[in-house]
C-alpha cells in the first residue's frame, strides 16, 4: 500500500499512474475533497486517523505545508518519497522515516510517461523505491542534492515550456490557413515524431539532417536564432531552477 499525502494535480497524476500496480490511499484534511478519489476506487483517509508507522509515503502537497502536516503525523514511516520542490533532506526529516527519496516527476505520470529525477538519503529499500518510480515513467538518479533544482526545471517545469511551443506552432498553422483541428493534430503528431528521433539521435544532428542548403527549414531556423530562442530557454530553465 502506498499513501499519497495530498489531493492536488500532482497527487492525482501519481495516483492514476500507480493504481494498476499498487494499492493507493489518498490522505488529506478535507473529507469532501477526498470523495472524488473514493469514487475512482482509491482508499481515502484523514490525517487525524493516519499512523505513518512502517508505511510507505509520497508527499505531494505544497512545500510550505510541510511543518503543519508533520504535526499531524504519528509514528515513523518506512519510505518517504517527496515531490516537494526546494525541500532538502534536512527539512524532510521533520517527518521520521527509515529512508527518504527526493523526486520531481511531471504530470505525465498519469499516463505512466513521467520523466523523474531522484536522489536517495541512504540505500535502504533502493530497489523498491526505483520500482515505484519506474511504474509511472522513467527515473534518473542524480549524483547529489545540488542537481535537483536544475533537474526539476527540466522534468517538472519544461513540459509547460514545450506546451507553449506546441500551442504556438498550432496557432501559427491556423494563421497560415489550416483549420484548428488539423493544425493541432499535426502538432501533436510532430511531437511524437520528434520524440522518436530524440530517442535515437542528438538534437543537433536532427536539426542538421533536416536543414538543406538554402532550404525552407534553415530559413525558419534563422528566424528563431535571431529571436534568441536558445537564450530564452537557457533563461527559462535558470529561472525555474530552485536552488
Amino acid at each position: 500500500m502506498l499513501y499519497i499525502l495530498a489531493n492536488g494535480t500532482m497527487a492525482k497524476a501519481l495516483a492514476y499512474g500507480l493504481k494498476n500496480h499498487y494499492q493507493i490511499c489518498i490522505v488529506g484534511r478535507n473529507l469532501e475533497k477526498l470523495q472524488s478519489f473514493a469514487k475512482e476506487g482509491f482508499k481515502i483517509l484523514l490525517y487525524e486517523d493516519f499512523d505513518i508507522n512502517n508505511k510507505d509515503l509520497i508527499l505531494a502537497f505544497k512545500p510550505y505545508a510541510l511543518e503543519n502536516v508533520a504535526k499531524l503525523l504519528k509514528g515513523q514511516a518506512r519510505i518517504l518519497i517527496s515531490v516537494l520542490a526546494n525541500t532538502d533532506f534536512n527539512k524532510l526529516q521533520i517527518i521520521p522515516a527509515q529512508n527518504y527519496a527526493r523526486i520531481m516527476p511531471n504530470t505525465a505520470a498519469k499516463y505512466q510517461a513521467s520523466t523523474t529525477p531522484y536522489i536517495l538519503k541512504n540505500f535502504l529499500f533502493e530497489d523498491e523505491i526505483l520500482k515505484i518510480l519506474t511504474t509511472f515513467g522513467s527515473a534518473y538518479k542524480l549524483d547529489n542534492e545540488d542537481q535537483m533544482g536544475a533537474a526539476m526545471a527540466i522534468s517538472g517545469c519544461a513540459p509547460a515550456f514545450l506546451a507553449l511551443v506546441a500551442e504556438s506552432i498550432a496557432n501559427a498553422g491556423v494563421c497560415e490557413g489550416l483549420s484548428k483541428e488539423l493544425s493541432l493534430n499535426l502538432t501533436r503528431s510532430l511531437f511524437k515524431s520528434s520524440s522518436a528521433l530524440l530517442e535515437q539521435e542528438h538534437p543537433a544532428i536532427i536539426k542538421e539532417n533536416i536543414c538543406s542548403p538554402g532550404g525552407v527549414t534553415i530559413k525558419g531556423i534563422k528566424v528563431l536564432e535571431q529571436k534568441g530562442i536558445r537564450g530564452s530557454f537557457f533563461e527559462a530553465i535558470s529561472a525555474s531552477n530552485t536552488k
